[in-house]
């Protein structure tokens, strides 16, 4: 994805018809290479019109994250909270840019975060380096920095906060039945409608852990890329039957993971156990867990422990299970 291509796009998603000619004078290039860049924008859920001599529509527009309609949407006491809000068209992982551009640079301890969100990801990454798919504006994919003086082995429960404060967000806004799986899955009726990836950096200045926290909620996938996934997955807009505007769930989710980040420093993960254990969609069922060497141990889903370690019931008792390289699924 090019920057003309992203340019024509923005202009487009105003609803109006616009020549060739306007086009190419807004972009300040020649008509042909806008002819040749229209032509080449065939992206999925992208429906381009073009009405003879008039110019080109764009159908079906999406909302693009704006900062404005992002921070309106900020609870108004953390605004000044944020140290800097990046918007980027496309970038091949928000993770990598902060984890690349920010690391060193935060040197004080503080309640302030910094994000990076983007239009589409060439690269976004989940668990275990598996790809994650999304089309451009198909998804709200962002990433935010938070320096702690927690030790990273203090930090096994922050995917599953940061789980919680996504559920409190669809709560407020009535997307009701979504739940969460061990560790860091969002889901919907068993199909999965986010993520969390959690990247830690042991600062070499101090003893500071640097916290790179990335997410990807599934607003509106095209069929293409719902092909190349390969697991079941759902979009809000299946959930809902209305497109959500990503400005609006970005900016509560930012007001409620500040909240919960800064009980995290204050508390531990023990502080929310028991919220996290009634939005786990796979408590007190019938659960498979796969292990690294290839074995499968058969239990019950019953909790987790004060570090966020999963809590299963098997046949040989009580085993808890830290977060890694280990899968959980319904039997």
């Amino acid at each position: 994805m090019n920057a003309r291509k992203i340019s024509v796009l923005r202009l487009l998603s105003d609803g109006e018809i616009h020549s060739v000619t306007s086009i190419a004078a807004y972009i300040q290039c020649s008509t042909t290479e806008i002819h040749n860049t229209l032509r080449h924008i065939n992206i999925p859920n992208i429906i381009l019109i073009g009405f003879n001599n008039k110019g080109y529509w764009w159908k079906n527009p999406f909302n693009w994250l704006n900062e404005d309609l992002i921070f309106k949407n900020l609870v108004r006491n953390i605004v000044d909270k944020v140290i800097y809000l990046r918007i980027l068209d496309h970038v091949d992982s928000t993770n990598n840019y902060l984890l690349l551009n920010e690391l060193e640079k935060r040197q004080d301890i503080n309640d302030c975060i910094s994000v990076v969100a983007a239009e589409l990801q060439t690269n976004g990454r989940g668990r275990w380096g598996r790809s994650w798919h999304s089309g451009l504006g198909e998804s709200l994919t962002f990433s935010i920095g938070w320096l702690t003086s927690r030790s990273i082995s203090c930090l096994t429960g922050l995917s599953l906060v940061i789980g919680i404060a996504i559920i409190r967000v669809f709560n407020s806004l009535a997307i009701k039945n979504v739940y969460l799986k061990w560790p860091n899955d969002i889901l919907f009726n068993n199909k999965k409608l986010g993520g969390i990836l959690i990247e830690l950096r042991k600062k070499k200045t101090d003893s500071t852990t640097y916290c790179v926290i990335g997410i990807g909620i599934n607003f509106r996938l095209s069929d293409n890329i719902k092909c190349l996934v390969k697991q079941n997955i759902i979009d809000l807009f299946t959930i809902t039957g209305v497109s959500i505007d990503r400005n609006l769930i970005l900016g509560r989710l930012l007001s409620e993971l500040h909240k919960v980040l800064i009980d995290f420093e204050k508390y531990s993960f023990n502080y929310f156990m028991e919220e996290w254990i009634s939005y786990h969609g796979f408590e007190g069922k019938k659960v498979n867990l796969f292990l690294p060497n290839d074995s499968v141990i058969e239990g019950i889903a019953s909790g987790v422990d004060p570090n966020g370690a999963l809590v299963l019931l098997t046949e040989e008792g009580k085993k808890i299970f830290n977060v890694g390289d280990i899968s959980l699924r319904l039997k």
